[in-house]
């Protein structure tokens, strides 16, 4: 349908292959395992439990408690071998319609064990907890659970119910959540099943008229299209054999593109193992139905030396993947190293010699070379580069971006910034926003000048987490004002270099600073005052935030803050932000939005802050210390490959060390 090359064909076929012999997983040795036990955390803290103990069995069945929900089996196996079962209120089946229901199974035994759970063999280590997921209708017999010669049936997890039928209609394409009165889901069929990351689940129409089967009886269906229109709900009640019509008409709840600024995803995974393989069919699917404009799909290893989706990017790099009724595609690169971070390069027209290190297996598994080379062979290939979720915590000291050593933070971004190869960082991303928000700051505030963007690193290929992998696309977006260029993968990174963005996970954020917006560099004299408007619409939001060198200098709890802002002897930076909590547009993150600064320059000379200088010297001898001690370097070459890091670390210091000089006092 979109005119692949057959290269992409066969990769599709091939993981379609690898999915149906391996399972859940497929593509890598050992998934860990808390992406097969992320979809708990909503019954409690599960990942809380698991720190704690390191039993996952112990710590889903301490977030249950004593009453479990519907769509939920716990076995337990005594030590004697023997099964028993505890279960939820049934859900809802009809012929023909799956509905999903977990088995976890709770091992007592003091030896692995290999436990049938109907028909499917779930490998149960010694103690421990085992998976399996049932798709299952009103026909489905109980189901079978076998340990050794003992063997268990267990009934009523699933009760019998006359069918009806939905039509979902919308003209755009849209986001659908169809549950039944248990919180079970229903879903149209030939769409990926996938639930955010607050549980919910989802699917993805094509504009037009989509027709499915549901239970009778109360169902809660909503509707949605992205960040910039209005959600509806719905509550029908059909009776048995009734079609009930659900048309949403999505209403706007802004206009961005109205006044040039168009949205991206710039963090995608197509495949990525996990429960699906997806299809671009799919993808261009998703993406229509949450109104992105730019949606760029990284192919990337996981684990080991398989790169997801490198044949997409092979085949197709410099061109479009899809182009058409305001969308566009690209295929491109997630480079990672889990020490230094992980970059992405948006625009690439050819594929990077080197696309991983430091993963133990791969061809690369040495932390070699520093990120840097990456970064400027993305950029000989045309791409902006940004690095990606580059905080896990809040960062209230420059020693956690450090600990524990492989969380994948961008830590070596503290010195490519100064180097001058990176281009963006994403300030809205899968991690911790207010972390990524300090480091950024601190960045600004030596003179160095990225734009704020944002990725999401959603898995397409998940159905459940971890939170917020499995969320739709578009969850977080960057905004760019492409100044009067059609929208394109090239003008966006061209605004991308020029710092036109602005990046937001539910409202529209706005700054204006004596008539310039994001990106523009201003030189002024010491004196002059300089008049901000910051203006937001949407929901969710608690504080309006005018930001500088200095921290915060205006705030308000309404829609539209203005501020006078006279200028010293130093340099300066203006950035808007919108912070809140939990929003329905917000899918598992605080409501949060920022744009790129203005820029200004004082008697022409930039911004330079000690304190934020001797910030990133620190991040900087600490990152020495940690790759020194905790770095992967082919023995036979180890003084080399560290002394081309450490080397890396010195340029970058010298860039700090100017700064300090250069700051007032």
């Amino acid at each position: 349908m979109l005119g692949l090359p057959p290269a992409v064909i066969e990769m599709v076929a091939r993981y379609r292959r690898m999915r149906d012999e391996q399972g859940f997983g497929w593509g890598e040795q050992a998934l860990p395992d808390f992406f097969r036990w992320a979809r708990f955390s909503r019954l409690g803290p599960v990942f809380d439990q698991f720190a704690g103990t390191g039993d996952w069995a112990g710590a889903v069945r301490a977030a249950v408690g004593d009453v479990v929900p519907a769509g939920l089996v716990l076995v337990s196996i005594d030590a004697d071998g023997a099964p028993s079962a505890r279960l939820g209120p049934p859900r809802p089946g009809i012929a023909g319609g799956a509905v999903q229901v977990d088995v976890v199974i709770d091992s007592g035994l003091d030896r692995d064990v290999a436990v049938t759970v109907a028909g499917e063999d779930v490998a149960v280590p010694t103690g421990g907890a085992g998976l399996c997921t049932l798709d299952l209708d009103a026909d489905a017999p109980p189901i079978a659970v076998v340990c050794g010669p003992e063997r268990l049936d267990v009934d009523g997890a699933v009760v019998a119910t006359p069918a009806a039928t939905l039509r979902l209609t919308c003209p755009d394409g849209a986001r659908w959540s169809v549950l039944d009165a248990t919180g079970g889901a229903w879903f149209a069929g030939g769409v990926p099943r996938k639930w955010d990351a607050d549980d919910r689940p989802f699917f993805h129409t094509d504009p037009g008229t989509v027709t499915m089967a549901v239970p009778a009886g109360p169902l809660h269906v909503t509707a949605a299209r992205g960040l910039e229109f209005e959600r509806q709900e719905f509550a029908p009640e059909p009776t048995p054999g009734q079609t009930v019509e659900l048309d949403y008409r999505p209403a706007r709840r802004f206009a961005p593109a109205a006044d040039g600024w168009f949205s991206a995803d710039l963090h995608v995974h197509l495949n990525y193992s996990g429960d699906h393989v997806v299809h671009p069919v799919d993808a261009a699917r998703m993406q229509r139905g949450e109104g992105l404009h730019l949606m760029h799909l990284t192919a990337g290893n996981l684990g080991g030396s398989l790169v997801y989706d490198l044949e997409l990017l092979e085949s197709t790099a410099g061109a479009d993947l899809w182009a058409r009724d305001g969308m566009v595609a690209r295929a491109g690169l997630e480079y990672r190293n889990d020490l230094l971070g992980h970059v992405h390069g948006l625009g690439l027209a050819g594929v990077p010699d080197v696309l991983h290190t430091g993963h133990e297996g791969s061809e690369h598994p040495w932390d070699w070379p520093p990120n840097s080379v990456a970064c400027e062979q993305m950029r000989a290939l045309g791409a902006a580069t940004t690095y990606a979720h580059p905080v896990y915590s809040p960062l209230a000291e420059a020693d956690d971006l450090l600990s524990p050593h492989r969380t994948v933070e961008a830590r070596e971004l503290v010195a490519d910034a100064a180097l001058g190869v990176v281009d963006a960082i994403e300030l809205v991303s899968c991690f911790d926003d207010r972390g990524a928000l300090v480091l950024y700051h601190h960045l600004l505030s030596c003179g160095l000048r990225l734009a704020a963007t944002a990725g999401t690193d959603t898995f397409l290929s998940f159905a459940h987490g971890p939170a917020p992998a499995s969320n739709p696309p578009g969850w977080g977006r960057v905004y760019a004002k492409l100044g009067g260029a059609r929208l394109s993968a090239a003008a966006f990174a061209d605004a991308i270099r020029a710092g036109r963005t602005v990046v937001t996970n539910g409202p529209w954020l706005t700054l204006d600073v004596d008539g310039h917006g994001p990106g523009t560099v201003l030189d002024r004299r010491p004196g002059e005052r300089l008049t901000v408007r910051v203006q937001v619409v949407g929901s969710g939001v608690r504080r309006l935030v005018l930001y500088g060198p200095d921290g915060e200098l205006a705030a308000t709890a309404g829609d539209e803050l203005h501020h006078e802002v006279v200028l010293g002897e130093a340099g300066s930076w203006l950035a808007a932000a919108a912070h809140g909590d939990d929003d329905p547009y917000t899918v598992g993150a605080p409501v949060f939005a920022h744009t790129t600064p203005v820029y200004v320059d004082v008697a022409g000379r930039r911004v330079a802050r000690s304190e934020s200088a001797c910030w990133c010297l620190a991040v900087l001898d600490g990152l020495q210390s940690l790759v020194t001690e905790h770095g992967r370097f082919d023995p036979q070459r180890r003084e080399r490959q560290l002394g081309d890091l450490v080397a890396v670390l010195d340029r970058a210091r010298q860039v700090y060390r100017a700064v300090a000089r250069a700051a007032p006092g």
